[in-house]
Formats: structure tokens, sequence, C-alpha cells
């Protein structure tokens, strides 16, 4: 399968638990779920590939549903959530495709684009949408358990930096290998600690810790975050000189 340069990237996961959404993951028809991003992206002509543990289904219009194998992900850390295996799930995808250039990774059922962002994504530079809320405020960050070094970090710059979210993130295809790179060698390294019996690294179920703490910690000279990328998060506002609203 041969991508196009520049695309929009999101995940589904269905027959899993939805832990933070509490939504029906069974008998999900995708194409349904991600209409109003799928609608949002075609008035610009941008692909969109859905990246998805079920079955590939024949592309509609600019919509690609995309099977993406994680067996031997499931084998080895099968007790991780979706919020987990979508980090691995992107990575896998983006290492296979070296065609894409150019890529926004979004949540599926929430986000729409406002503005064309391609034109305007520079080299060796990461785009991240972010939240109202500072990180000591952000209960997922806070109630989530993790490694050391991430509740250090947090209790450094809780009150200083807010709250990035993954559910907009964009740069050129080696930046965010980079970015999931790290991520992925992390949760792997914790993963096996705690497996050694190192109950100092168990991960708990959401990955925002882990993202937040690899942008700002690994990419604070080249992060770029705010009303560029995102619209105020839930703000509803559907006109914006922002790329993409997020809620």
């Amino acid at each position: 399968m041969q991508i196009e340069p520049n695309v929009v990237i999101s995940q589904f996961f269905t027959h899993m638990e939805d832990l933070l959404h509490h939504a029906d993951t069974s008998n999900v028809d995708i194409p349904s779920k991600v209409a109003e991003q799928t609608h949002s992206l075609a008035r610009f002509n941008v692909p969109y590939y859905v990246l998805t543990n079920d079955s590939t289904q024949e592309p509609i219009d600019n919509l690609h549903v995309v099977n993406v194998n994680l067996d031997k992900i499931y084998q080895s850390y099968p007790d991780m959530t979706l919020y987990f295996y979508r980090i691995f799930m992107t990575f896998y995808f983006l290492q296979a495709h070296p065609e894409i250039e150019k890529a926004v990774l979004t949540d599926a059922t929430d986000v729409t684009m406002l503005n064309y962002p391609f034109d305007e994504i520079k080299p060796d530079t990461l785009y991240m949408g972010d939240e109202t809320a500072f990180l000591f405020e952000t209960d997922i960050i806070l109630n989530n358990e993790g490694p050391q070094y991430l509740q250090d970090f947090f209790l450094r710059n809780g009150n200083l930096l807010p709250t990035l979210n993954l559910g907009v993130m964009a740069g050129t295809r080696a930046v965010l290998m980079e970015y999931l790179g790290m991520m992925v060698k992390l949760i792997t390294e914790a993963k096996l600690k705690f497996k050694q019996g190192d109950e100092r690294y168990r991960l708990g179920a959401f990955e925002m810790a882990i993202s937040n703490y690899v942008a700002y910690e690994y990419f604070q000279d080249r992060l770029v975050h705010g009303r560029k990328v995102t619209s105020f998060f839930s703000g509803f506002q559907p006109h914006s000189s922002a790329w993409f609203k997020h809620k």
C-alpha cells in the first residue's frame, strides 16, 4: 500500500475496554464514528488513515481504514490498555511507510480540521495540542501510576507547564517517529522492570503522563503548542485560525 506524502492518521480500537469514555467498542461502524473528521479533511483534500485492530476496509473517498497487526505486542504486554497500544500501532505504521513526509496524528471522534497545516509544518519541530489546565490540575496525570522519574518531573513542573494533549500532534515523519519511538522505549523498559518485580515501574492505565514527559523533556527546544495547533480545548469553536478543533 502506497501512502500519500501528507496525511492525517487516527486510531480506533474495537472489542477493547475504553476506560476513559466508557464507550461500547463492539460492533462498531468505524466510518460513521469518524465521519465528522473525515468530512472536515475532505474539504482540504487530505487523505485520512484510521488504524485499527479490526479488519481492513475498502477506501471510501478520502477515508482508509487499515488493520495494523499488533499480535506480538499483545503477547508481550497483554495487560496494557488501548491508550498505550495506539502508540505502538502508529509507530509501526509510520515505520512501514517511508513515503510519508508529514503527518498529523489525531483522536478519531472529536477532532476536525479548520485550516490546512502541512505548508506550515517545519522540519525538526513537534506540534501538539494543549489544554487550559496545568499539569498539576490534570487528574488523569496526577492519579495515574508511573515510574519515579515521571513523578519527579511533575513535582518540579506541575504548576509551570500546561497539559499537552496527544489528541492532536503533527510533524515530519522523522520527528513523529522520534517522539513515538522514545515513548515506545520508555514503555518497554518500564514493562520489563515491572515484570522483573520492580513495582516502581507500574505504568497505570493512561499514557498522558509519559507523553507530556517525553514532549517537554526531549523536545523542549523543538516544541510548538497552543492556538497555532488547536483552538481552545473543549472550546467548541467552529471558527479559528488554529489548524484543528479538539472538542
